[in-house]
């Protein structure tokens, strides 16, 4: 049994000693010569921003022209001209995307900094460092309305001051639609220089009607990034320092469980300091996580614990730097008093993040570091440290690695971990290959029987085996079909006992047409310890691409956990005079019947205001709560809520809640 164990181990840290010290010498030969470069042009003259591009500066500026569909490697049929110059205060960025049909360009979002989705949109894209890495690429994507989302390097919080404050404006045209961006160097993080260096940029362009994605460099469906273009000759300006603080206030009533009536009041505030341009300090104190609302944890069956995201935005700031995958999973801190964060570059190609919450029960310490090698190899590894009184320490160390050469991705990891007596391991290595078409791979892994992780998303453990499967899409720009895909997957896995631990085999496939229908359908079979299980679902869905009016439903039948199951689920959004509508349903046949209605309404009452309210019903209560919220945009946020929106049965409670930032 060891002998085995030993091989798994060492095969693991031969393959992350193979990417470490050959990873930079495959990736340089793979790395391709970009040709496409942009002239950096400084003016003195900046545009004003509203979508007209009759501004002097725009008359001279090179532009950016030749974009490329993504999936056919052919040049796109609507085209995309775009544009960038830049001050010492902000870069200006011009783009007309032409459409032979502008009668029929879709345009839904109206909210800033909430995801652009299943409608036309542009992205810019900043890559200062030019890395090649995700990591350190920026992202400021518009839509026709002029509605904008920005995703920062390190990843941000949604309060709009500490996003920074950009502009934008759009306008339909006769042939087409045009943006103007400011986005102002303050927000983003930049070499420190006094001598033009040369920048990763690229601009990608989504046509809804017609599915077409196009880049300027075309990085293709699998954005192998080191195809950016170069934005060459810059001089950006001495970064200052900020400052800025985030205070809230809070007060309300409630009623106990004893009937009795309860005053609160609490204060807290978060902190964003930069300690150098390129390396920032985040602190809260007394941070508000009741008043958030987060996921709710879904009822359909599962063996083992179900995975539920945080949204709560401390642990969301920082988040590209804090790469740990199931390692971290920031919803098992549950409370804090307080907490800090240190994260950014200490070097072009190195990033570093801290992080350390406290409480009087417990204690959390996280600290990583990332070395990219080239623009297609980093390695990185980790310390997490958990501290509970009842529990004492457990910690856990971490390493990684990952290559590409060419379409083959190669990743490896592996942890250790020190909890009282235990000393357990944790790794993996997979083998990828990222094809046009078609992408295969293949893992080994185990986890070790006395594996403790608590800050961490680990449902077994004591097992070990191999995963393959391969998955399949492609897409078309006319015609019935939109897009199809196929997935086939399995695993074999054992317990260190040597008994069966799982045997699953998925077979899965989707179609989307040009006229917005969905169909899915999958099968699931295979063995979970002494069970064997055998699963049947479809999917239909109408209006797909559209989030804001869509409908679906879908049906699943078998054998799971030795019993019969069936399960009926199904979406429904509808949007009509600023009311949002959302009602999501549930009903699972299984050892018992279970079911989970979620309901949602919100009316916005301008792009800032609005007033919502989420109902949920199941077989552990019924749960509604009301929120009046003011946020999204710079100045005061203030929410006024009725009932908890986290409870599992409606709660007598009305809070009032101011945040400004300074």
């Amino acid at each position: 049994m060891k002998s085995h164990k030993s091989y798994a181990i060492a095969l693991l840290i031969a393959v992350s000693f193979t990417l470490i010290t050959n990873g930079q010498t495959w990736a340089e030969e793979n790395t391709q010569t970009i040709k496409k470069e942009l002239r950096a042009v400084k003016t003195e003259q900046p545009p004003t921003i509203d979508g007209v591009l009759d501004d002097t500066c725009w008359q001279d500026a090179p532009q950016a022209t030749g974009f490329t569909d993504e999936r056919t490697e052919k040049p796109a049929k609507n085209q995309t001209v775009a544009q960038i110059v830049y001050t010492d205060t902000a870069i200006y960025v011009a783009v007309h995307l032409y459409d032979d049909m502008p009668d029929k360009i879709v345009a839904r979002q109206t909210k800033d900094q909430t995801r652009i989705r299943g409608e036309d949109s542009v992205s810019f894209s900043l890559d200062p460092f030019h890395t090649h890495q995700f990591s350190d690429r920026n992202f400021f994507i518009v839509n026709p309305l002029g509605t904008k989302y920005a995703h920062l390097a390190t990843g941000r919080a949604e309060k709009s001051e500490w996003i920074g404050l950009w502009k934008t404006a759009a306008k339909i045209v006769d042939d087409g639609w045009v943006v103007e961006m400011e986005i102002p160097w303050q927000m983003l993080d930049y070499p420190d220089t006094k001598e033009p260096i040369q920048m990763g940029i690229n601009v990608d362009r989504l046509q809804q009607r017609t599915g077409e994605k196009s880049w300027w460099c075309n990085l293709g469906v699998n954005e192998f990034r080191e195809n950016d273009g170069h934005w060459i000759d810059v001089l950006p300006p001495p970064r200052k320092r900020e400052l800025k603080v985030l205070p809230y206030l809070i007060g309300g009533i409630s009623e106990t469980e004893t009937n009795e009536r309860e005053y609160t009041a609490r204060a807290g505030a978060d902190l964003r300091y930069e300690v150098t341009p390129q390396l920032r300090l985040i602190s809260t104190a007394n941070p508000d996580f009741e008043n958030i609302e987060q996921a709710v944890e879904g009822i359909d069956f599962s063996y083992g614990e179900r995975y539920v995201p945080d949204r709560r935005p401390f642990f969301s700031e920082g988040s590209n730097v804090y790469r740990l995958g199931q390692l971290f999973h920031s919803r098992r801190i549950m409370d804090m008093d307080g907490g800090l964060k240190l994260f950014g570059k200490i070097g072009k190609n190195t990033s570093v993040g801290t992080l350390g919450t406290y409480h009087r029960n417990n204690q959390n310490v996280i600290l990583q570091a990332s070395q990219s090698l080239t623009a297609t190899s980093n390695i990185s590894a980790a310390f997490l440290s958990h501290h509970q009184r009842e529990e004492g320490f457990n910690n856990v160390g971490y390493l990684s690695g990952d290559v590409r050469h060419g379409k083959l991705l190669a990743r490896s990891a592996i942890a250790q971990s020190q909890a009282g007596e235990s000393n357990g391991r944790d790794g993996f290595a997979n083998l990828i290959y990222q094809g046009q078409l078609v992408q295969p791979y293949v893992s080994v892994f185990f986890v070790d029987s006395d594996f403790v992780n608590r800050l961490g998303y680990h449902p077994f453990t004591g097992y070990r085996g191999l995963s393959l499967g391969s998955y399949f899409r492609n897409e078309w720009r006319d015609g019935f079909l939109r897009s199809l895909s196929l997935s086939v997957q399995s695993e074999a896995s054992n317990t260190y006992e040597g008994e069966v631990f799982r045997r699953n085999l998925s077979i899965a496939s989707g179609i989307l047409t040009h006229s917005d229908y969905s169909l899915s359908v999958r099968w699931y079979g295979g063995q979970f310890e002494e069970f064997t299980d055998s699963l049947f679902a479809i999917r239909l869905g109408a209006r797909a691409s559209d989030r804001f009016n869509n409908v679906n439903i879908s049906y699943t039948w078998g054998e799971q956990a030795g019993e019969r199951i069936h399960r009926i689920s199904g979406n429904f959004n509808l949007r009509a005079y600023d009311f949002t509508v959302g009602l999501t349903s549930q009903i699972q046949w299984h050892f018992e019947r279970r079911y989970q209605q979620i309901l949602t309404l919100t009316y916005d009452f301008s792009s800032a205001l609005s007033l919502g309210s989420r109902l949920i019903w199941q077989a552990d209560g019924v749960n509604i709560y009301f929120a009046l919220r003011r946020s999204g945009y710079a100045g005061t946020d203030f929410f006024i809520i009725l009932g908890d929106p986290n409870a599992l049965e409606f709660r007598q409670r009305l809070v009032a809640k101011v945040i400004r930032a300074f």
